[in-house]
């Protein structure tokens, strides 16, 4: 059984390596012929640049802002991408108006779903890590009870982690709203902004900023999901051998 699960964890292990190197392969194939691919692709960054000169020329501010804040609500109980949003700021707005119009709106989302969690529990978090085998990411997540802060940071800063699931299960344990606040904004603050930066880069899917901006996210994702899964595998087996020593003493005991 053991032997099962290292061969299990290093074989997802091994194909997530697989995946972002591949990822990254290709990118840096895109990235080295991005000249070539400009003029191959002159015509849709010509229409990419003329749907940015429309976006300029809007005159309400106002409203924009509004549907921005309509998708953030939305994203309360759909599962709209954070980042598909930041994207969208950062598209219509410069990059400074953008991060501050993001950064606002991503307190609010953060704020409704801890609100959430205080009046309906963790909901899905709460169900998963009941189960059996994730008892132990429970406890290190629940740290006596309190919250722990580095893992409410390190799950704002790893895409791969759901941002409502964890602010619901925060929310349910009562953790102090203001030092939530400012560890999730502070962990999300690096993907807030890489994000943005996307969206203001997007006219040009072949410039170098837009692809380094990529390879970022795709080595990053993958980096955190690799540790994530060692980690798991890690503590699953010192969770197995707690519980065999434990067996085997009740056993003697049953013996005596």
């Amino acid at each position: 059984m053991k032997q099962q699960k290292r061969h299990q964890t290093n074989l997802i292990s091994l194909i997530i390596v697989l995946v972002t190197v591949g990822l990254l392969i290709f990118l840096s194939i895109v990235l080295y012929n991005h000249a070539k691919l400009e003029v191959r692709f002159d015509t849709l960054i010509s229409w990419l640049r003329q749907v940015d000169d429309a976006i300029v020329k809007l005159d309400s501010n106002a409203q924009i802002i509004l549907c921005i804040f309509a998708l953030y609500i939305a994203k309360c109980q759909l599962p709209i991408p954070m980042g598909f949003l930041c994207v969208i700021s950062g598209i219509v707005f410069p990059i400074t108006q953008a991060v501050i119009i993001n950064l606002v709106f991503c307190i609010f989302f953060f704020s409704v779903k801890y609100v959430e969690g205080q009046f309906i529990g963790g909901g899905w978090t709460g169900m998963i890590l009941g189960i059996k085998q994730l008892h132990f990411v429970r406890d290190w997540i629940q740290f006596k009870g309190t919250g722990n802060p580095y893992v409410l940071f390190v799950s704002r800063l790893v895409p791969s982690i759901p941002l409502g699931m964890v602010s619901k299960y925060y929310g349910s344990m009562r953790y102090d709203f203001v030092y939530y606040t400012f560890l999730s904004i502070l962990g999300f603050a690096p993907r807030l902004f890489i994000y943005t930066k996307i969206g203001s880069a997007i006219f040009n899917p072949f410039s170098v900023q837009f692809i380094v901006l990529i390879m970022i996210i795709v080595a990053f994702t993958g980096v955190s999901v690799i540790t994530f899964n060692v980690f798991y595998g890690i503590k699953s087996k010192q969770m197995n051998q707690t519980l065999l020593i434990y067996s085997e003493r009740e056993k003697y005991k049953i013996v005596l």
